[in-house]
């Protein structure tokens, strides 16, 4: 994957954004992740999981992957996430063979359909990665706030999957 970056975890907000209060569409990304990553992992498997994607000229996501890796060097793709006019290839989440997620597609719908309400990507490069370590409880908590307040900011009922408290249906609980 050619001009591709890592994405640094410091979330720190851009003096050149106007809007400050709004939060990074990568950040949004590592919670949705986090929130499903009972979908991504298997009990018991050391894992990482990383988001591929690409933008447009004017910084917006076109296009999101996502693959899992147990086992260093080695990643599999679970799924695939397009969004806006591509004729050639269809809109949504697609899974990889024996991948699902019930909560993963709506998080990610609701991300891109709502881009302008988050501070786009920081990078002029076409395409991004964003790698995800397993959350613990405190990332857990953190990703559910986080996810739940920008459902309120597009003006979606977090109650619909998400609140504070419960998380998304298969919010994972960190057993492994």
């Amino acid at each position: 994957m050619a001009a591709s970056q890592t994405i640094p975890h410091n979330h720190e907000p851009d003096p050149t954004y106007q809007d400050q209060s709004k939060v990074a569409i990568e950040h949004l990304l590592e919670c949705a992740v986090a929130l499903n990553w009972k979908d991504f992992t298997r009990p018991g498997e050391a894992t990482s999981v990383q988001v591929e994607y690409g933008t447009a000229t004017n910084r917006s996501l076109e296009c999101l992957k996502f693959w899992s890796s147990t086992k260093r060097g080695y990643w599999n793709v679970v799924c695939e996430h397009r969004a806006g006019s591509e004729i050639a290839h269809q809109n949504g989440t697609t899974f990889t063979s024996g991948n699902s997620s019930a909560d993963l597609p709506w998080m990610l719908d609701a991300i891109m359909q709502h881009q302008d309400a988050f501070t786009p990507s920081p990078s002029e490069v076409s395409r991004g990665l964003i790698q995800v370590a397993c959350p613990g409880q405190a990332e857990l908590k953190a990703a559910r706030k986080c996810m739940a307040e920008a459902m309120d900011r597009i003006s979606l009922p977090s109650s619909l999957h998400v609140t504070r408290e419960q998380g998304p249906q298969n919010a994972p609980d960190n057993k492994h």
